[in-house]
């Protein structure tokens, strides 16, 4: 019988001229990309475009991988949105599509087993293109949210479409690579990602010398706008990624791996707590609080316990004070800050102008009570419930009830049912993330595939691939 690894006598010895052109690349990657650095954007992009096309035409997982990693920072500040003035040139748009070249040269060199699209997720991304179309001819009416640029169609169809079908093509990229192999590789580039914006955050605050106690002030709620996201959408986007790490973590059988994803679960954990956003407050309640429900092992939950308490005892006062605004005083104003009277109440009449379809997508932002000033002037209706009402209507609100609850339901039982003990772990977080952005939803974000639901999509992906493979018996633990 063969054995699983070559004899090592067969493999030749690395001359010492080829080890010294391998010392000289890495010298001379690091020196050019420090050089590159330092000469702004536009040099560094030119130089790494080279570098990553190399890398993902070698493997289209690569490319996959590091649209993972990418993927949470696309909305921010920290990515150039165009280079040379050409709107589309940016580093996410070039890998997309180095990455869809390379999937089309393997498909030539290797039988690709591409994952079947659920009807409900057709029927879900029909609904958005047709909700894009709908709210295409009234973009121009918007107001103009202080601060920023006045709403073109153009950009009303990048925002509103195109930046979710982004989503859905990582999302399915993701279902490619775990129908054709091992997928749990991509939760390290999500648990990368986040904890770089967990060291980016902190450092911020670091630096700039911001004490926690001015963070919980409802006036200083812009104080990560320096990101290009609000503090709501981080809370999300890191909620969703640590109810997956999480639960990955406690999945895995090897020590080291298994320390090395809870601590990136806690620094994700501390991102969302950082934010002070009550929403975010809430869905670490719902995450701990779930784990420690679903835990079977007396050893983990008393563990568990010990930890959620010792982080209660000396959480500091400021997240207290946060997290019970209003509360004392009763005042229905300060716990929805301002959402209640100043936007939900005035929006509300304009869902019967049109209840079958909707307005389209974004519609809070031309709604006559925001066009007469009589609401506060928001780009959205902070709540995902009343703008799935508005933008989409009843017909909307069905379909997207529907991809949910198939969505709820492929989580449920591959959480359940997948022989592999990790992918039991990843899917059970996935069921997660599900639940906080039912929660969160009722005072943020959207049910349109957005930039903080990253984590929530890849999931999303990698169960479509599982749900339709052949599970293997090799079951390969990150």
């Amino acid at each position: 019988m063969n054995g699983s690894f070559s004899n090592s006598s067969s493999v030749p010895l690395l001359r010492a001229d080829t080890l010294l052109l391998i010392l000289i690349g890495i010298f001379g990657v690091i020196g050019g990309g420090l050089t590159a650095l330092v000469g702004g954007a536009i040099p560094f992009f030119l130089y790494s475009l080279p570098i990553a096309a190399a890398v993902v035409l070698a493997n289209y997982r690569n490319g996959v991988w590091l649209l993972v990693l990418l993927l949470p920072f696309a909305s921010t500040q920290m990515i150039p949105r165009q280079v040379f003035g050409v709107t589309g040139l940016n580093p996410e748009n070039c890998l997309l599509v180095l990455t869809f070249l390379s999937l089309c040269l393997a498909t030539l060199r290797e039988a690709v087993r591409f994952p079947q699209l659920p009807l409900t997720l057709l029927v879900y991304v029909a609904l958005i293109a047709l909700a894009a179309y709908n709210g295409s001819g009234s973009a121009e009416h918007a107001i103009t949210i202080p601060g920023e640029e006045p709403l073109t169609v153009t950009a009303y169809v990048l925002d509103s479409f195109a930046k979710p079908m982004v989503i859905l093509v990582v999302a399915w990229l993701a279902a490619v690579v775990s129908r054709n192999g091992n997928g749990q590789a991509l939760i390290w580039a999500l648990a990368g990602a986040l904890v770089i914006f967990f060291v980016l955050v902190v450092s911020d605050l670091i630096g700039n010398g911001i004490s926690l106690n001015s963070l919980a002030s409802a006036g200083e709620r812009g104080f990560l706008n320096w990101t290009g996201m609000h503090a709501n959408e981080i809370g999300l986007m890191a909620n969703l990624g640590f109810a997956i790490l999480l639960h990955t973590a406690a999945a895995a059988s090897r020590p080291l791996p298994r320390l090395t994803l809870f601590a990136c679960a806690i620094a994700v954990a501390a991102t969302a707590a950082l934010t002070f956003s009550r929403g975010a407050f809430v869905g670490l309640a719902i995450i701990v609080g779930h784990y420690l429900i679903t835990r079977r092992r007396t050893g983990q939950i008393v563990l568990a316990l010990a930890f959620t308490v010792a982080v209660a005892l000396i959480l500091p006062d400021a997240f207290v004070e946060r997290a019970t605004t209003g509360f004392q005083t009763e005042d229905t104003q300060a716990i929805s800050a301002g959402r209640l009277d100043m936007i939900w109440l005035p929006l509300l009449p304009t869902f019967w102008e049109a209840p079958i379809l909707g307005h389209g997508l974004g519609s809070t932002q031309w709604a006559t009570p925001n066009i007469e000033g009589a609401m506060l002037p928001v780009g959205h209706p902070h709540s995902a419930y009343l703008g799935v009402l508005l933008d989409l209507g009843i017909v909307g609100g069905a379909v997207v009830a529907a991809f949910f609850w198939s969505a709820w339901t492929m989580f449920r039982q591959l959480a359940k049912n997948h022989p592999d003990p990790l992918w039991r772990g990843i899917f059970q977080g996935g069921v997660v993330c599900l639940i906080c952005l039912a929660v969160q939803g009722l005072t943020d974000d959207r049910f349109v595939p957005t930039y903080p639901q990253v984590a929530l999509w890849l999931c999303y992906g990698l169960a479509l691939g599982q749900a339709q493979s052949t599970y293997s018996a090799q079951r390969t633990q990150p």
